[in-house]
């Protein structure tokens, strides 16, 4: 579980959420919003996810 959320950190998702987004993906920190909402890009195919932060804590871990 990631205690510490920071921009540019590099991160690995340990829980399924979805067909497309296989357990194991890393992504990269862009921002987290003033509603705490955490806005993450996948590095495979660049694409733009939001969790909120409560969500985001229990899907991923800190990669590498």
């Amino acid at each position: 579980m990631i205690d510490e959320i920071t921009a540019g950190a590099k991160v690995k998702l340990r829980e399924k959420i979805s067909d497309s987004v296989p357990v194991g993906s890393i992504a990269t920190i862009l921002y987290i919003d003033d509603l705490d909402n955490v806005f993450i890009e996948w590095v495979s195919n660049g694409r733009l996810t939001s969790f909120s932060k409560k969500n985001f804590k229990s899907l991923f871990d800190m990669a590498g």
